[in-house]
């Protein structure tokens, strides 16, 4: 599916990121400026999510009031930008730029992508297309890793721009998403476009009427565009202050946390100096390789799952896995520190940390993407969203920001045992609020959101 390319050269700027963190550290640098230090490659490893924080604000804003595709393309035009910038770095403030507009372009598409492919998805294979978002991502940061460590710096760039280029001009091409459209009053242009999407000749077939049908009565309640107001939209508090809708928004915040609290975020990031620090013999380069692999490996399984067991189920054991591996990567640590001969146990770091991206990407590394915009009313999605991944990004960049001065400080072990500590209250929070959304309508989500099985009220009140 042609949006989830930018999932994949975003991956490709992540794996890009701890290869060439050690050739800008090294007498090769390609800077005309010189070797960076270590505190420098630190701000170069975080300062990309303060480009994933702006993009929230400003790709869901431009999802909202221009659309989805625009949105998609200004997430293109971004990440070529971005491309060329370090195709002609020649200083650190360069390279900062280019991390930063990366971040912006990885922040959008990881606030659009889910709210479109869900919106353009049937129900039945809604949990599967959501889940190539990660499985792409995760294709990108494995090639990222494999091309950086055996092209030259340059190559690599190339290379990232093709897709680029690629991305940008197919997202030309691609219709709006229909559900967006129904709720700009544009009928007809929403009834082509899912055409589109569903394959459907001029003779649609009775399932095409009746989804047509409910879309009609999803959105029928929402009045047209007021010209004099430019024709934007704005939610009344009224439209969050019923209960299906209060819960949604709960479970959203929450479960928006796992992914970075359950530490695979820095583990990405720094991949290399966690293998020093756990006394892994394993070369940085195989290490990262491994780890990759192992998390691309995960997502295809979520992908191929999601739709099966549930989301739920998914959520519940990806957490508790990752709660496992950390502890034992925690204990194995602290072991190593107190002269415990671990000799016959090298195999562990690399197997338990794999174990960790593996899991996380089964469940909580993309579930929650694709749970949010499921159980979010549409006229609140937009906004709900936004938000949502504004939190999300924020504690990815404390996580990543202050883990090596928080592992200097306390220990490796103390941060692994703090990640399977933030992991079992994530499966508990899932077993006990979390409702199962496989495969049903945003109707049956809902009502089962509404604990006391009352119809949802009409939402009647909205400025214009």
């Amino acid at each position: 599916m042609l949006p989830n390319l930018s999932t994949l050269i975003y991956g490709l700027s992540i794996g890009w990121l701890s290869p060439n963190l050690e050739l800008l550290l090294s007498a090769d640098t390609p800077l005309s400026s010189g070797v960076i230090t270590r505190s420098e490659a630190g701000w170069i490893g975080s300062i990309g999510t303060v480009g994933c924080v702006l993009a929230v604000l400003i790709c869901g804003w431009v999802a909202e009031i221009v659309g989805r595709k625009a949105a998609l393309m200004l997430i293109g035009v971004t990440q070529l930008a971005s491309w060329v910038v370090v195709l002609f770095a020649s200083d650190l403030t360069m390279i900062y730029t280019f991390r930063i507009l990366g971040g912006f372009a990885g922040g959008g598409t990881f606030s659009v992508i889910p709210l479109f492919v869900s919106e353009i998805s049937e129900d039945r294979i809604r949990g599967t297309l959501g889940a190539i978002l990660s499985i792409t991502c995760n294709i990108g940061i494995l090639l990222g890793f494999i091309l950086c460590y055996y092209l030259d710096y340059f190559t690599v760039t190339y290379i990232a721009l093709a897709f680029c280029i690629l991305f940008s001009v197919g997202c030309m091409f691609l219709p709006e998403s229909p559900q967006y459209l129904f709720t700009k009053e544009k009928k007809d242009r929403a009834i082509r476009s899912l055409r589109f999407y569903r394959g459907e000749a001029d003779n649609e077939s009775s399932k095409f009427i009746s989804e047509v049908a409910r879309f009609k009565e999803m959105h029928g309640n929402v009045p047209p565009p007021n010209p004099d107001s430019g024709r934007r939209v704005q939610l009344h508090i009224k439209d969050l202050l019923n209960k299906p809708t209060l819960k949604g928004i709960l479970i959203c915040v929450i479960v928006m946390m796992f992914h970075p609290m359950s530490g695979s975020v820095p583990l990405i990031t720094y991949t290399d100096s966690i293998f020093r620090e756990s006394g892994s013999d394993l070369p940085p380069a195989t290490c990262a390789m491994i780890v990759a692999a192992i998390q691309l490996l995960g997502s295809y399984a979520s992908s191929m799952t999601v739709d099966k067991v549930g989301r739920k189920v998914l959520l519940v054991v990806s957490s508790l896995g990752c709660a496992i591996c950390a502890a034992i990567m925690g204990t194995y640590t602290f072991l190593n520190v107190v002269g415990v001969d671990l000799s016959f146990f090298k195999w562990i770091p690399v197997t338990t940390l794999s174990g960790l991206v593996f899991i996380t990407a089964i469940g909580i590394g993309i579930v929650p993407f694709i749970i949010m915009p499921e159980i979010l009313e549409p006229r609140v999605r937009g906004f709900v969203v936004t938000w949502c991944l504004l939190e999300f990004h924020t504690v990815a960049f404390l996580v990543v920001n202050f883990f090596p001065t928080v592992v200097e400080r306390f220990g490796l072990y103390s941060v692994m045992w703090f990640f399977s500590c933030c992991c079992v209250a994530a499966a508990t929070f899932v077993i006990f609020y979390v409702p199962e959304t496989k495969g049903k309508s945003f109707e049956e989500i809902t009502e089962a959101l509404d604990s006391e099985k009352k119809p949802v009220p009409k939402r009647t009140s909205i400025d214009v």
